[in-house]
């Protein structure tokens, strides 16, 4: 009698997020039926990398600002950095940084250098792709014209844009896939715990606010 192997097990491609969030173990979450089941649909759920865009007009209530598409992109962590200065390609040499802690509203820079302000973040590339309680971006906005690129505090990006196909010629080049059905870690419970536990060397959430409101 042959001998059956038995079939190999597929899993599911998985996001690499950030260590700073996590999924709930089920003794840290009430005992509701619609959490638990929320949890358990993660085990299928199309979190992984890719994008998914919406043109502008799907909205009513932002359809007169002048972009002609949005966009919301996962990536893995390690390579997040690099996409945000792939996008930055597409805002002009002049922008306003925006920032905020999670918990606030957010603040608004002056119009300055874009390459001055990306070797400024630069030196803070581990808090700003790993704080999960910082969001930041960068906008550029005219009667005529809005793009921004932003930086949730679940770490991935939301993108405003004018020009969806090159757009799209920068997710070539990370071989990243439109996905109709494409969900996101905030869809799901999760926590969210401070970067200082992984690296001690690193700059506070607050401190780093702080920091952006001096230079910014």
């Amino acid at each position: 009698m042959p001998i059956c192997k038995p079939l190999p097990v597929i899993m599911k491609p998985q996001l690499e997020l950030p260590r700073t969030i996590r999924l709930p173990e089920k003794s840290e979450i009430p005992m509701d039926s619609s959490i638990l089941e929320r949890l358990k649909s993660w085990e299928s759920a199309p979190v992984v990398e890719g994008f998914k865009i919406l043109t502008n007009g799907s909205d009513p209530e932002i359809e007169k600002l002048p972009f002609n598409f949005y966009a919301e992109i996962n990536i893995n962590n390690s390579r997040l950095w690099k996409l945000i200065i792939e996008l930055s390609n597409h805002l002009p040499d002049e922008i306003s940084l925006i920032y905020n802690h999670s918990d606030c509203e957010p603040e608004y820079g002056e119009n300055l250098n874009k390459k001055q302000t990306l070797d400024f973040l630069a030196n803070y590339e581990t808090e700003l792709t790993s704080d999960t309680f910082i969001e930041i971006g960068m906008i550029s906005q005219s009667d005529s014209e809005l793009i921004e690129l932003f930086l949730s505090e679940y770490k991935y990006i939301k993108f405003w844009g004018v020009d969806q196909e090159s757009f799209n010629e920068s997710m070539n080049r990370f071989d990243l896939k439109e996905i109709k059905d494409i969900q996101f870690i905030d869809e799901f419970p999760n926590i969210r715990e401070p970067l200082r536990l992984y690296n001690e060397s690193i700059t506070e959430s607050n401190d780093l606010i702080e920091l952006l409101k001096q230079n910014f």
